[in-house]
This record gives C-alpha cells, sequence and structure tokens, in this order.
C-alpha cells in the first residue's frame, strides 16, 4: 500500500552532510534545480533519478529531471510522456496537489509508492516494468498560489527498494528540498515578471522616442525598474563604464525630444 505523511508546517529539518547543504545551497541560488536537487538526495540516500513536475488545474507539467548515471536523463522525460499520455489522471497524487494548490501554505505532502502499488497493470508495465523502477518517493508542496510541486524520486532494481531507515532519512531532507525548489522557483518568477516589465518598458520607449538605440534603450528600461549600474552591466553583460556611456547619451536624446531625462521621470513615464 502507498504511504502518506502530511507536514502543515513542514517538520524540521535534521542535520545534513556538508554535500547535501552545498547542493541545496545552489538550488535556492537559482543553478539547476533538479541536478542539484538530486545530488543532495545522494548525499543522504542513493537515488536513480528525479523529476520536478508542476501541476495546475490537475495538468502535469514536467519541469526538469536528472539521473544519477549520465546518459540515462532521457529515461525521465519519455517516462513522463508516456505516464502524461496515459496515466496521470488515476494518480493518487493529482488530489493532494491540488488540495495543497486551493490553499498554498508552508505544508507539504510526502507519498510512497512501490510499483506494485500503482492501480494500472498497463502504466506499471509500460514506466516501472520497462526501466525497472522500484519505487517512487514523492515531495508534493505549493510554491505559489494556484499550483502545486512534486519533486519525484525514483530507485530502480539495481539500488533496490527503498528500505525503512532510507525513508525516515529522506523524510528528515525533505523539507529543505521543498524550500530549495520554492526559492528557485520564487525567484524565476519574479525574474520572468522583471523580463516582461523590460521588455515592455524598452518597446514603449522605442516609440517615444525613435533616435535611441537598442542599447540605450535596453539600458533607460533598466533604470526604470530602478537597476543599478553595476546590475544593469550584469544583465546585458557589458562594462560599467558601457552603462554609464549608453545612459549619457540616451539622457541627451531624451532631453533633445522633450522626454524626462531621469531615473524617477523615466519610472513616471513608462509605469
Amino acid at each position: 500500500m502507498p504511504q502518506l505523511w502530511t507536514f502543515d508546517p513542514p517538520a524540521a529539518a535534521r542535520s545534513v552532510p556538508a554535500e547535501a547543504a552545498a547542493a541545496l545551497l545552489d538550488v535556492a541560488s537559482g543553478a539547476a534545480a533538479a541536478d542539484g536537487l538530486l545530488r543532495a538526495v545522494q548525499a543522504v540516500v542513493p537515488a536513480d533519478y528525479l523529476s520536478l513536475v508542476r501541476v495546475r488545474r490537475d495538468q502535469p507539467e514536467l519541469l526538469e529531471g536528472s539521473a544519477r548515471r549520465p546518459g540515462e536523463a532521457s529515461v525521465v522525460s519519455q517516462c513522463f510522456g508516456i505516464y502524461r499520455r496515459h496515466y496521470y489522471r488515476r494518480d493518487a497524487l493529482l488530489p493532494l496537489a491540488a488540495q495543497l494548490a486551493r490553499a498554498p501554505t508552508t505544508g507539504m505532502a510526502v507519498l510512497h509508492c512501490r510499483a506494485a502499488d500503482f492501480p494500472d497493470a498497463g502504466w506499471r508495465s509500460d514506466i516501472y516494468e520497462r526501466e525497472r523502477l522500484t519505487d517512487r518517493f514523492s515531495l508534493v508542496h505549493a510554491p505559489l498560489p494556484g499550483q502545486a510541486h512534486a519533486i519525484h524520486l525514483y530507485r530502480d532494481d539495481r539500488l533496490g527498494p527503498l528500505q525503512p531507515d532510507e525513508i525516515d532519512r529522506l523524510l528528515g531532507l525533505a523539507p529543505l528540498l521543498c524550500q530549495a525548489q520554492a526559492l528557485a522557483w520564487r525567484a524565476q518568477d519574479r525574474r520572468e515578471d522583471l523580463d516582461a516589465r523590460i521588455a515592455g518598458h524598452t518597446q514603449r520607449l522605442a516609440r517615444l522616442a525613435p533616435t535611441l538605440s537598442p542599447r540605450e534603450c535596453a539600458v533607460c528600461a533598466r533604470i526604470a525598474q530602478g537597476m543599478t549600474v553595476d546590475g544593469i552591466a550584469v544583465d546585458l553583460d557589458v562594462a560599467p563604464s558601457t552603462v554609464v556611456t549608453l545612459r549619457k547619451r540616451a539622457y541627451l536624446k531624451l532631453a533633445g525630444a522633450g522626454l524626462p531625462a531621469e531615473r524617477l521621470g523615466l519610472a513616471r513615464l513608462l509605469h
């Protein structure tokens, strides 16, 4: 039978090995989430595959996958494709994801299934028997309103099924895995929102001040968002002195067109 644990709020994580902590910090800072999470897990319990899945409106979407052995990352995407086409509606994880997505909290749910627990013989044959998978250990949480994320861990018969002491160690690590992935996802969401605002500002500037070059528009759009010279330099991959030069040229052109030529004026013009 599947095993289910719920934490609301999550149970305090136990001390973890230094390798796991370093991998989780990488994830939280924006590095490839699936690879970092799998490295953190590997420092505590051996696992073969990890997938990150987002669930919105009861529809699962694969975000990333990772594999312990080089060259096997495609196993994750291939198996997810089969699951998404044929079997996801029978997954006991979906109601848990929907519940968390409706009322996102700091809570999470953990579902552990052996291969024999999956209700459809075709599901077992097409995925678990084909890839010799023995377990799926799933952490479900809601980093943003309206959507839940699942971190799935898989073992195959080369490692054998998860044992009770390994499950206990994973339960201790689970809150940190979810927190690191949530931080990474929120940062990505904020970055995507910022990129969309900058793109809108750039297009508006190009219409209002057609004499500005594309680089000058890019600099002014970021100034209107409150970014510093150093921040703009990093974002555009140029030297800070180049940003200063572009800003000076842009301000001269803006002033000549009767438009604001300073930060607050640009912010008011473009927001």
